[in-house]
């Protein structure tokens, strides 16, 4: 571990760092404390950088990896256009650079990549002087999608942000990612008899008053799309998504354009719904049936993740809740959760916290 920024940066928020506190399930020595305060700090300055000279949106964040060997890579986010295909986000920006610096020391092994992990994710964004202290700096849906499909994070990968609480005092928050992800390893498994289906309840879908038997349909329907599903030989990964929207139930596939490109079938099963009903449409319940892998060109299975958070944190913009109902296959019958119980956090950025 290399401290590669100044700590005048400390002196220029008059910031004591034997003063300030970390808060969340970690622990640092007083090197290592120093280091991502200062690198927090960093980022910052990085952040606003970027809004006076980087993007054309004027909103900027930055991110800083942390890897098991305490080497740290940065990103910011890239704006060039208010176009999605023109912009990443500041931690997905960092983890590339990451992995961009990995590569080149990495020596080629048959059949065996490196595996460096990220411990730490810092978070810091600029809107204002003197407000780097944010509330509530979460990732957005995009940035977990990556998180809960990455096989160089772990549960103990943790996203760090400076905070400010209502006394005014400055604080290190250290968030766990099982706080934001915390069904990322939930195993799920198609369910293809409907004998005496069995609905398995989270204490929040518990809360939600739905029909069973319309849950039920919905599963199946979303199973046969699945079944019936011809449009994903390419990349050998079948998928179906449908929801019940308006009391109607509409589903999706995936369909292969390439390995690389394809329609996410949430995202075709939610448009059936918006162009119907417009603003007005209202999504209740959404179901997920498919392969949770990716397979390599050598056979190997990774682990995609059970559910497309990306289109999850969108419809849940405006046509989805917290409290809207998710369904996946399991061993035991069928899991009914809600979006809260997948994305548990407010996914927003509260700034302007001054700190004089």
């Amino acid at each position: 571990m290399e401290n590669i920024k100044s700590s005048e940066l400390i002196k220029k928020y008059n910031l004591d760092p034997d003063k300030i506190k970390v808060v969340g399930n970690c622990e640092f020595d007083k090197d290592k404390k120093l280091f991502i305060l200062e690198n927090l700090v960093y980022l910052y300055e990085l952040a606003k950088k970027n809004y006076f000279g980087g993007n054309t949106t004027k909103t900027s964040y930055s991110s800083g990896v942390i890897l098991d060997d305490w080497s740290i890579h940065f990103g910011v986010n890239y704006n060039a256009t208010r176009c999605e295909i023109s912009s990443i986000c500041a931690e997905r920006s960092a983890i590339l650079q990451a992995f961009n610096d990995k590569i080149q020391e990495y020596e080629i092994k048959e059949n065996k990549r490196f595996e460096t992990k990220i411990n730490y994710i810092l978070m810091s964004s600029y809107k204002n002087e003197n407000s780097f202290a944010n509330e509530k700096m979460t990732p957005c849906a995009d940035c977990l999608s990556w998180f809960n499909t990455g096989y160089n994070l772990t549960n103990k990968s943790a996203v760090i942000s400076l905070q400010k609480n209502k006394e005014g005092e400055i604080y290190i928050l250290v968030q766990e990612l099982n706080q934001f992800l915390p069904l990322r390893n939930l195993e799920i498994k198609t369910v293809e008899n409907f004998d005496n289906i069995k609905l398995i309840k989270s204490e929040s879908a518990k809360q939600i008053h739905f029909e069973d038997d319309k849950l039920i349909e919905l599963y199946k329907q979303t199973y046969f799309a699945y079944k019936n599903n011809q449009n994903t030989k390419t990349s050998n990964q079948n998928s179906a998504s449908g929801i019940i929207s308006n009391g109607e139930i509409f589903t999706g596939i995936k369909i292969d354009f390439s390995k690389r490109w394809f329609m996410e079938p949430l995202m075709a099963a939610s448009y059936k719904a918006i162009e119907k009903f417009g603003s007005n449409a209202k999504i209740d319940a959404v179901c997920y049936v498919g392969e949770e892998y990716t397979i390599t060109e050598s056979n190997e299975k990774i682990k995609d993740g059970i559910i497309s958070l990306k289109t999850i944190g969108r419809i849940n913009t405006k046509f989805a809740s917290k409290n809207t109902l998710m369904l996946t296959g399991a061993k035991e019958g069928i899991y009914v959760h809600t979006i809260s119980d997948f994305m548990p956090n407010e996914f927003k950025f509260i700034q302007n916290y001054e700190i004089n």
